[in-house]
């Protein structure tokens, strides 16, 4: 990936040269990535990190994020090409739904029916780990779901569109991931908020919504999945499920690592490489993240780390919010929101588990995240100065 996202990089900037110079369009979000590479070159720099390797791979990762951020801010501008990238993950989560369930209904314990798994896991679709399919799937399914609701196509496109949302939600429970299916949920509850706050009739999109819940439960009373009644159980009483026990004995640990690094944390990515000093329970497991990536940010970054990200995380809300306005009547806004609620349900998920540990995630998190941010004010206005010189 970071091979990739240097070379499309270098195919942008002889591009822009070609056109008579660089014309960068801005984005709020520039600002706070700048900063968080900062801390982390101070970390390697000064050698602050417990593990200088971890976080010079681990930075060169997050530069590789960064680096997609920026294409997708200066590239994916025109409403045309927005709209492709919309369809294409309409259909790309929607064929991929339907590979998850094709192999976990036929499945022999391999991914693609091939690949042994040698280390342990939940396998769910392409996954080791059934939760991060499921982080994945909550960042597509908002996309179906809100063409659905917004498309003034005709109804032979929006019953495929709500189809499609169907599909690909109904994996996020076949998967039996709770924190997926919490972080679906939510972004349901934020879009049927966004419905009765900004039309004063909105009944026929309710309605949708409501269609789809049913069909939903109708359709996994159907396939009957073996385990999901009893993961539902489970979420009536957390405190007594051993991964939620687990979950929070990491968190307590976590913090006594703050503690001894508060400022500057740890170093980036060193998380794994520190925690077994301050493990307080037995497991013969190797606990490779903290299940909770706003708490992982706190440890390896410290205080200054997370203040970035959480500033990051703010100004994100606060375009997403400011792109509610027309999301009903232009296509660009709609599938702004579609970003926007695929980044809510992610940072969801976040509470409970590591979406943002695994690269696949984290890219088109941060992917959807420029798409979230990068106005379309901005952008007729750097085509302007380029009519204007040229």
């Amino acid at each position: 990936m970071e091979v990739a996202v240097s070379f499309l990089i270098m195919m942008w900037a002889a591009r822009e040269a070609m056109n008579g110079g660089f014309h960068i369009i801005p984005n709020p979000l520039f600002i706070p990535m700048a900063l968080f590479a900062g801390v982390v070159l101070v970390q390697i720099s000064l050698h602050l990190t417990a593990y200088w390797y971890a976080t010079w791979s681990k930075g060169l990762l997050w530069g590789g994020y960064a680096g997609l951020f920026f294409l997708t801010s200066q590239v994916l501008h025109r409403q045309r090409w927005i709209l492709v990238f919309g369809r294409f993950c309409v259909g790309y989560g929607f064929l991929l739904s339907l590979f998850a369930i094709v192999q976990q209904f036929t499945s022999n314990g391999k991914i693609y029916w091939v690949v042994s798994n040698r280390y342990g896991g939940w396998i769910y679709g392409p996954y080791v780990n059934h939760a991060h399919y499921a982080g994945l799937m909550e960042m597509l399914v908002p996309f179906p779901l809100v063409l659905a609701i917004a498309s003034r196509a005709g109804r032979p496109s929006r019953a495929f569109f709500l189809f499609a949302a169907l599909v690909m939600c109904s994996t996020i429970f076949l998967s039996e991931s709770l924190g997926g299916m919490i972080a679906f949920v939510t972004e349901l509850a934020v879009l049927t908020l966004i419905l009765f706050r900004n039309r004063s009739s909105a009944y026929r999109e309710i309605l949708l919504i409501g269609v789809l819940c049913i069909a939903l439960v109708a359709w996994l009373a159907w396939l009957r999945p073996a385990g999901l009644v009893e993961r539902f159980a489970r979420l009536l009483n957390p405190i007594a499920d051993a991964g939620a026990t687990g979950r929070i004995a990491i968190v307590k640990d976590s913090l006594r690592m703050l503690r001894v690094h508060p400022i500057l944390g740890w170093g980036l990515g060193t998380f794994p490489v520190v925690y077994p000093s301050f493990r307080s329970f037995f497991t013969n497991l190797w606990v490779n993240e903290a299940h909770n990536d706003y708490l992982q940010t706190l440890v390896e970054t410290g205080i200054v780390g997370f203040a970035i990200a959480a500033a990051f995380l703010a100004l994100l809300c606060r375009e997403g919010i400011h792109n509610l306005k027309h999301w009903n009547r232009e296509t660009r806004s709609s599938l702004e929101l579609a970003a926007f609620l695929g980044c809510i349900g992610l940072l969801v998920h976040g509470f409970v588990d590591f979406n943002l540990q695994i690269p696949a995630n984290a890219a088109f998190f941060f992917a959807l995240s420029a798409l979230v941010t990068t106005h379309s004010n901005n952008i007729n206005a750097n085509h302007e100065l380029r009519r204007t010189r040229g």
